[in-house]
């Protein structure tokens, strides 16, 4: 079964091995490892840059939210957090307003 052994609490879904199971771990760690999330690359990142141009910089944000005030404006803030980093990238329609964060 190439790798996979079937898994005794249920036959039908097969399971990892040790070894694969470490390798998947690794790569995880290894891409946490390389964020995007830089000085550098925070400066590439200026107002009226879109969502996706954004994410070509610096990657999936860790978490977003989307609001409105008043039911006229909505807008949707990025935030990136690492261990040593938090981003705040602010939207309104779908261009750059504001970005504010912390690197350590």
């Amino acid at each position: 079964m190439d790798n996979l052994t079937m898994n005794s609490n249920n036959p039908s879904r097969p399971r990892m091995s040790g070894s694969r199971l470490a390798l998947v771990l690794f790569a995880g760690l290894f891409l946490a490892a390389c964020s995007r999330l830089t000085e550098d690359n925070l400066q590439k990142v200026h107002n009226g840059m879109t969502t996706d141009e954004v994410k070509a910089i610096l990657g999936e944000p860790t978490s977003s939210q989307t609001g409105s005030a008043l039911g006229i404006v909505s807008g949707t803030t990025y935030v990136y957090h690492t261990s040593t980093s938090d981003v705040k990238i602010t939207f309104v329609d779908d261009k750059v307003i504001a970005t504010e964060g912390d690197f350590k």
